[in-house]
């Protein structure tokens, strides 16, 4: 290490900034950086343009769900946000990542404290000084100083450091954004399970109830002696089959709710007061414009992932600097005195002031890999980012091809339950007739549930779709001006 301490004349410190600046270039020139491979760049939009060809929508508003028009899925929603464990986290993230923030700001500014002390001292006869010369006893000493230190930010290495802070800090808004919606997303996915639950539900006691008429029919021409046992008991059986169908879907709607009240950050009893869904769904659905560009900016995951990429290149050019010398200015001001009577007599003040220069010349490779280390976790950044920006594509194209699937699924699923319910009429009146079997009563019956439940499944499914689809869009997320000046 180089340390310079000089004065000019009885009462000030001179100006030696021109030799400090000097010697920190002249030293910088003896700095050595090992050679990167190529750094990877962040993934551009793909092409999109078959995969979204649509009509023209608009992005989510940031609270979507309301457009449902279910006053209780709202609630649920905002009950989520207060309550829930993983929002309180990833809220605690962010304090986090401000605090560090403020820490490594903090290297850019002089560091001052005050420092005081009092001593009682007894001085050898036989050391250093003559004795005539040596004070005879103990003796006061005292010491009030102000301490400066400021490492002078020659190479960049802290605005590094403060610039990977801020998109850490940056990429945790992000994140909590990101809990946000996957917490909003995650009640009106299970939202729309309940939904769906229900109105298997209502299938399956219509299946009940056609099952208790054909028991009440076979039983009525069983007695006239118009049907066997046989039959009689299978219509029996079908009958109970269908009841007990029915206390396992509310096994599930119980079991669904619970889900729910999890979900809530609550127990299990505050499901009990959750009840059946009202949704409405609109029929209107569409993709933005310039999908495959703003979405980037759109999807606070992807936001997250690119501010993480840009926190560790920052993070580079910090490493990177630490194999330039470093610049300390430390000054000291304030009393000393033999003799704390003295202490705040004329003639006690006391300072020093200088800068402290230091290069790194071997460390045993320690730089070195601490950069490579550095890079590997940029690249992994990238990889991560890359990666994200993929499935985002993904999940916007696989949400919008399965909603324009199932609007010809569900014109087809209506013409069959249409046909299944006229089918199952004319058979019934056909059996009751005497035209008829049995069996064509049965296989009638069976056409007619199974397609309802089909019908059922996909009206259910639209919501589910179109929870996804939002989801996808990013959920009404845009990011920040600081986020967007950083893309």
């Amino acid at each position: 290490m180089i340390c310079l301490h000089t004065t000019k004349g009885p009462t000030r410190p001179c100006g030696i900034a021109p030799l400090v600046l000097a010697l920190a270039v002249g030293l910088g020139g003896c700095a050595q950086l090992p050679e990167l491979e190529r750094l990877s760049t962040l993934k551009p939009a793909t092409q999109t343009a078959s995969s979204f060809s649509a009509p023209l929508a608009q992005w989510p508003a940031e609270n979507w769900w309301t457009i449902y028009g279910d006053k209780q899925l709202d609630a649920l929603i905002e009950e989520a946000y207060a309550g829930s464990a993983d929002m309180a986290a990833a809220a605690a993230r962010l304090r986090q990542a401000e605090a560090l923030g403020q820490v490594t700001g903090s290297a850019l500014g002089p560091q001052v404290s005050a420092r005081a002390s009092a001593t009682e001292q007894k001085m050898s006869y036989n050391h250093l000084t003559p004795r005539a010369m040596t004070p005879q006893g103990w003796t006061d000493f005292g010491l009030a100083t102000l301490d400066l230190s400021w490492e002078i930010d020659f190479w960049g290495k802290h605005r590094a450091a403060l610039a990977a802070a801020s998109s850490q800090v940056e990429a945790s808004k992000a994140e909590l954004a990101q809990a946000r919606l996957a917490l909003a997303a995650g009640v009106a996915a299970n939202y729309a399970q309940l939904a769906e639950l229900f109105s298997v539900r209502d299938t399956v006691e219509r299946s009940v109830d056609i099952r208790r008429k054909t028991v009440a029919l076979f039983t009525e021409r069983f007695d006239n002696g118009l049907e066997t046992q046989g039959s009689l008991n299978e219509a029996k059986a079908r009958f109970a089959a269908a009841e007990g169908e029915l206390l396992s879907v509310d096994e599930r709607i119980g079991l669904q709710r619970h889900r729910l009240a999890a979900l809530l950050g609550a127990g299990p009893d505050r499901g009990l007061s959750i009840e059946r869904p009202q949704l409405n769904l609109s029929a209107g659905h569409g993709l933005p414009t310039e999908l495959s560009a703003n979405l980037l900016g759109r999807r606070p995951d992807v936001v997250a992932a690119r501010l993480m990429a840009q926190a560790q290149s920052s993070r580079i050019t910090e490493k990177k600097a630490e194999f330039y010398p470093n610049v300390n200015l430390s000054a000291v001001i304030g009393v000393q005195s033999m003799g704390l009577g003295m202490l705040t007599k004329a003639g006690s003040g006391m300072g020093t002031i200088g800068p402290a220069i230091s290069l790194p010349i071997f460390t045993s490779g320690r730089l070195t890999g601490e950069l490579k280390g550095t890079a590997a976790a940029y690249e992994q950044a990238v990889a991560t980012y890359n990666a994200t920006v993929t499935q985002a594509l993904q999940e916007v194209a696989d949400a919008w091809l399965s909603q324009k699937s199932l609007s010809a699924q569900l014109n087809k699923a209506t013409e069959a339950f249409t046909a299944a319910n006229e089918a199952y009429r004319v058979a019934r009146n056909r059996y009751e007739g005497g035209l008829a079997s049995y069996l064509e009563v049965l296989h009638a019956e069976d056409t007619l549930l199974e397609s309802q439940r089909a019908l059922t499944s996909l009206q259910s499914r639209a919501f589910s779709l179109d929870v996804a689809l939002k989801r996808a869009l990013g959920g009404g997320y845009q990011q920040t001006e600081f986020q967007k000046s950083n893309s």
